[in-house]
């Protein structure tokens, strides 16, 4: 019997390790793969370039003093797409949106103005902003169970 017992141990362990990071962007034994949703943010938390990882590869965001912002292989498509189309370069203005009953998080929301093809929706334009002592995300939360797969990180100065 105890032969039996530390092999369905075993089993256990390596299940575990295996969904680890299938789940909730990690638990608080592990670090999360992004920051908790802040609730409020200010533009100063905000400002600077960030770069992308995993479907956010390549892209490239800046937020500058003032609300002004600039994009580099943005990806065109919104949320109720399975997959991101095209990429394009394009600038605009930026403005935080507080977290309201419904949300429960602060929204970054951006408005491209060039190029000017895009509307509201033709384009990610919206992200929740997740801050804690050692970074800055920004990233697409579509479920809070999943890491998301869509984010950018703040740059270091």
């Amino acid at each position: 019997m105890p032969h039996r017992s530390r092999r369905a141990l075993g089993a256990v362990a390596a299940l575990a390790l295996l969904t680890a990071p299938l789940t909730a962007c990690g638990s608080d034994a592990l670090e999360r793969c992004v920051p908790v949703a802040a609730e409020s943010a200010t533009p100063g938390e905000l400002i600077g370039r960030y770069e992308g990882a995993h479907e956010a590869d390549g892209v490239r965001l800046t937020l500058s003093p003032g609300g002004a912002m600039r994009a580099e292989k943005w990806p065109t498509g919104d949320y109720h797409r399975a997959k991101l189309g095209k990429t394009f370069d394009g600038s605009g203005t930026w403005e935080i949106e507080s977290a309201t009953a419904s949300t429960g998080r602060a929204l970054l929301r951006l408005h491209f103005t060039k190029p000017t093809l895009f509307l509201q929706g033709d384009t990610l334009d919206k992200l929740t902003i997740g801050i804690d002592a050692t970074r800055t995300d920004l990233y697409q939360d579509i479920d809070p169970d999943i890491c998301p797969d869509f984010r950018l990180r703040r740059q270091k100065p």
